[in-house]
């Protein structure tokens, strides 16, 4: 069967090319009915025979861009130019060294998979920036979906959650849908669940406000969205009945609310995850995975040292890797490793 269905195409036919489109009416089959067909197939997104081993993405964003030399790249045999200042600890692999103050994270070097060729050319924070939560240049004249809002658009939600999830908040501008519906916008916590007292904004009832009430007042509302989408064909509001869809089964599932409830964990998991920013960002994000989000993305530190990398390293990096350290072998401990990809 000829499977180029550009029209152009069916203008200059060949003969076999003819023969081949001709064919198809013995099966019972006009091109028309083909075109639709094979547009059917590209729209059907039935994924259960594609899936890979992966099936959620904890992706941690560390603004600026840590300093290779000091991390996952150190060049020891080096001229002393192009040597970071600080040492190198040996790694669960032979032969391959980390900085210093991954220490931790050279324990589980086994599990991990560093892309040392990784670059994009770019001299600038923001494009550069932007080709990591898109995996596209910038463009004048488009603006790209993150990864995960793709995952959102491709996949939906999983056990009543929001598939893209931002702790604590959407980090940039190049994290958001773009040219895709705001649908498939993440959905951000609003606070640090290393503060005292962290809530997700928006998840429980207003004051005054039981379940019946509630439900009278979903009611109302799904009326006056039918009256308006009759009068109106907008992207806004199917978005905005996509987002209340989500956000009452967020309200109304118990499982879902528990997910981001973080003291739900006990002490000895708290303390190994350490309590400070990286560890409660951290410890969420696997809370979220392990409830079914597909994608996780959490903001931590910051890499944009210049002339202060020895200071910040030993000030943010310790306590950050220290965290991602016990996340992996957390994943591991739990079967969660084999099905989520950690992505740095």
């Amino acid at each position: 069967m000829q499977q180029n269905c550009n029209p152009g195409h069916f203008q200059r036919l060949s003969r076999r090319g003819f023969l081949s489109v001709g064919a198809l009416a013995g099966a019972g089959l006009t091109l028309p009915q083909l075109l639709r067909t094979q547009s059917a197939y590209g729209d059907l997104k039935d994924y259960k025979n594609f899936e890979g081993t992966a099936k959620s993405i904890i992706h941690i964003y560390l603004p600026g861009g840590m300093a290779h030399q000091e991390s996952f790249d150190p060049k020891p045999n080096a001229p002393i130019e192009y040597r970071g200042e600080m040492r190198q600890v040996a790694t669960k692999i032979s032969g391959e060294l980390f900085g210093e103050t991954l220490a931790k994270t050279a324990e589980i070097a086994d599990k991990l998979t560093v892309i040392r060729s990784m670059t994009h050319g770019e001299a600038a924070h923001e494009r550069g920036t932007h080709n990591m939560f898109t995996g596209y240049r910038p463009s004048p004249a488009l603006q790209y979906p993150c990864i995960g809002s793709v995952v959102s658009h491709e996949y939906g939600p999983r056990n009543n959650l929001p598939p893209y999830v931002c702790i604590p908040n959407m980090p940039n501008e190049y994290a958001g849908s773009g040219y895709l519906s705001s649908a498939f916008a993440p959905f951000s916590l609003g606070s640090d669940p290393a503060a005292g007292g962290f809530k997700v904004r928006d998840l429980d009832l207003p004051g005054g406000v039981d379940d019946s009430r509630f439900a009278t007042r979903r009611s109302a509302l799904e009326a006056v969205n039918a009256h308006f989408q009759k009068k109106e064909k907008s992207d806004d509001l199917k978005a905005m009945d996509t987002f209340y869809d989500r956000a009452y089964s967020l309200i109304s599932a118990p499982e879902a609310r528990q997910a981001f409830d973080i003291e739900k964990e006990s002490a000895q998991i708290r303390d190994e995850y350490g309590r400070n920013t990286a560890g409660a960002r951290m410890l969420l994000a696997r809370r979220l995975v392990q409830a079914g989000v597909r994608l996780v993305n959490l903001t931590y530190g910051g890499g944009d040292m210049h002339n202060a990398i020895v200071g910040g390293f030993r000030n943010q990096m310790l306590a950050g890797y220290q965290s991602f350290a016990e996340r992996i072998k957390d994943l591991d401990r739990t079967g969660l490793l084999k099905e989520t990809v950690v992505m740095v």
